[in-house]
């Protein structure tokens, strides 16, 4: 093998493994005796060392070693999670990356062993382990969803009179096979004889493993209603290597964990011959339905192993992002040469090009969702990294700050994303330093000291809509209003909220009394609005006075396939977006037509504007035949879009305007028809909001 070639897929796997510990090292913060996350933590390590060492980075691996022989003592119990141990494992994930980019330890590394040398001297943070090879401190398991199987063991043991409560324990065993997979063994050593038998008792108490991806609270809940009449433990079942990693124990090792034998016990049955399980029901120290229950859990154990092993190697395959936008490109190709079949199809007449056209179409329709959904990342995992911003601007600011993400399972194209970190940046610093008042201020003020944030985001129609929210003390307009008349940008006379606000986006302006290291020089929310006009995007403001202020990014898809509906206005085709469009109508007489020179129209009761797709292409010629209406909605607001003819239903590529025609915001991309010509692509949701703006009324 040549590692040479492989060292870019090395550096890209290191760098996602960069990001899940620097996540779970944020979710230990909140969660300190979360023993599994110390564990992602410390394989992230050491699998990053491992790597390292062997594609030839030998700064990153020695480097990593020390700061995974730390996180190895948090792992065995030695040294306690502390907010000192959580800063230096941020820490010593961004010095692992600068070195994965300059093999050259700086002072900073220095620095860092220094702390992770001086750390390991502390009594106080060290929690005293007499032995070595004692075994780790137990942790309270994870209540978190992480959509991962786990098993765990349940003992059950109920009041003999829990019958005569109501309660139908066939009902407790049902919900928990609801769950997910488990095993029973009744135990029955309680069980009277037939004599004394008493038939509205219960003699027998139960040990259960369960397989499932609920949390430890899911669980419970299913013994809710009989708690107070049943003694109930629930334990994760917890087996790993050295490293951490699962793995399956062994029969004699299950059985001591249950209580059924002792270690000695164990050790004996080994050196016998024969099968475990047979050598101790022979020598009388199992029952055969132990053994049945100890090969049940294993057998339960492994599987949930398989399956996590089975996940995690699926969410592992590797694309590079150029050769997602080239597959994207090329079923876009096919998706018009589609079309073009599809038009010299309606020319043939014995109708075999008919069938195959629509063979194809289907096909090409699946094509591209799945090529569509590979480039699909959900919200919560891209932008991830802010968690991370939110946690040092806390510092930097000296204000406490959460950051919560709306939607987290939504999914976005990555490009799109990516395209927008850079302003999200920007607006999340400005919100951190302006937005969210000091801590005195927000405890005087009532509101609770913790500042939110919340970034939330929303596909409308052709559109993306990113919305950076807090629930800080608002714009002060009346500053802004009066550093922007000294700066002469506007006048003393305006009134104008909009125009006020819009004054933040100036190249240059601040209400900052001084500069630092985060803001107030004037650049931030300019560089905001230059990158999201390069998208051909638009930001928008939203103020109340101390209750905080949202900024909403709205940019157009710029190379999508989706469905569209071909319409015709003066000889020439236009596109509307199929998910936007709720039916068609015909003009006819009978359909009642009423407002200022026939501006809205009562279909079935309901009260609809028209707009003339001529009137704002500039046309001022009118149709002579019978015009159609096609009734569009976007964000709840209908509207009936006047077109000379509906042409139909068509699968097509969004491609970019040209520089001359980007300042038209009504036209949100073009696309090419089977017959070679290009159709122009209307932007619902920017014709909608001018008709509302017209009317005096916004979205």
């Amino acid at each position: 093998m040549n590692l040479s070639e492989n060292v870019e897929l090395f550096l890209e796997e290191a760098r996602d493994l960069l990001v899940k510990v620097e996540n779970a090292l944020l979710d230990l913060e909140k969660q300190p005796d979360d023993r599994e996350l110390v564990n992602e933590v410390f394989r992230g390590l050491h699998t990053i060392k491992g790597s390292g060492a062997m594609f030839g980075f030998g700064a990153v691996a020695e480097f990593t070693h020390e700061v995974e022989n730390l996180f190895d003592e948090v792992r065995k119990g030695k040294l306690a999670v502390t907010q000192q141990i959580i800063d230096i494992g941020l820490r010593a994930g961004d010095g692992i990356s600068r070195l994965l980019s300059d093999p050259t330890p700086d002072q900073d590394h220095r620095t860092l062993l220094a702390d992770i040398a001086q750390l390991g001297g502390q009594p106080n943070e060290v929690a005293v382990v007499e032995t070595p090879e004692a075994p780790p401190v137990p942790m309270a398991p994870s209540s978190r969803v992480k959509g991962e199987p786990r098993a765990w063991r349940i003992s059950l043991k109920p009041q003999a009179q829990l019958l005569n409560r109501g309660v139908r324990l066939e009902s407790l065993f049902s919900e928990l096979g609801e769950l997910g997979v488990y095993h029973a063994l009744a135990i029955t050593d309680g069980l009277p004889g037939l004599e004394t038998l008493d038939f509205t008792s219960v003699y027998l108490s139960w040990t259960l493993t369960l397989s499932t991806a609920e949390t430890l609270a899911n669980i419970r809940a299913v013994f809710m209603f009989v708690e107070d009449y049943m003694k109930i433990t629930i334990d994760p079942i917890e087996s790993t290597d050295e490293f951490g990693e699962p793995v399956t124990p062994k029969l004699g090792e299950i059985l001591v964990s249950r209580g059924n034998l002792s270690s000695d016990q164990v050790e004996a049955v080994r050196l016998a011959q024969g099968a475990f399980g047979e050598v101790a029901v022979a020598q009388g120290l199992l029952k055969p339905d132990h053994v049945e229950a100890a090969l049940a859990e294993q057998t339960i154990i492994r599987g949930t192993n398989n399956e996590r092993e089975g996940r995690q190697e699926s969410a592992t395959i590797r694309v590079r992002k150029e050769k997602l936008d080239s597959l994207v490109d090329l079923v876009g190709e096919l998706v018009i040469l589609q079309a073009i079949l599809d038009l010299e199809a309606k020319h043939e007449p014995t109708g075999t090009f008919a069938a195959i056209s629509e063979n194809l179409a289907r096909l090409a329709a699946d094509l591209r969702d799945t090529t569509m959904n590979i480039r699909m990342v959900p919200l919560e995992e891209s932008f991830a990294s802010f968690q991370r911003l939110t946690r040092d601007l806390s510092r930097q600011v000296g204000k406490e700050l959460r950051l919560d993400v709306s939607g987290g399972s939504t999914e976005l194209d990555k490009n799109i994303i990516e395209a927008l970190k850079d302003p999200l940046v920007h607006i999340l610093r400005n919100t951190a330093d302006h937005g969210i008042e000091p801590t005195e201020v927000r405890v005087k003020a009532g509101k609770d000291p913790v500042g939110k944030i919340l970034i939330s985001a929303r596909q409308v129609g052709s559109r993306v809509e990113i919305a950076v929210s807090d629930d800080g003390g608002g714009l002060n307009l009346a500053k802004i209003k009066a550093r922007a008349v000294e700066n002469k940008l506007i006048d003393a006379s305006e009134t104008n909220e909009k125009r006020i606000m819009a004054m933040i986006f100036e190249p240059g302006f601040s209400t900052a009394a001084k500069t630092t290291g985060l803001s107030g020089r004037g650049v931030g929310m300019d560089v905001v609005k230059r990158n999201i006009e390069k998208l051909r995007g638009e930001v928008s403001l939203k103020s109340e006075t101390g209750k905080g202020m949202t900024v909403t990014l709205s940019i157009p898809l710029t190379l999508v396939i989706v469905e569209g509906l071909l319409v015709e206005v003066a000889g020439t085709d236009y596109v509307i977006s199929l998910s936007q469009v709720e039916e068609c109508v015909d003009l006819t007489e009978d359909l009642q037509v009423g407002g200022k020179d026939g501006t809205m129209i009562d279909l079935r009761g309901r009260t609809i504007p028209i707009v003339s797709v001529r009137e704002i292409l500039g046309i001022t010629s009118r149709y002579k035949g019978l015009s159609r209406l096609v009734i569009v909605q976007n964000d709840g607001v209908f509207l009936g879009l006047l077109v000379d003819a509906v042409a139909g239903r068509k699968q097509v590529v969004i491609k970019p305007l040209s520089s001359s025609l980007r300042p038209i915001k009504i036209l949100s991309g073009a696309t090419i028809l089977g017959d070679g010509s290009v159709a122009l692509i209307l932007d619902v949701a920017e014709i909608v909001k001018t008709k509302l703006e017209s009317t005096g009324r916004t979205l």
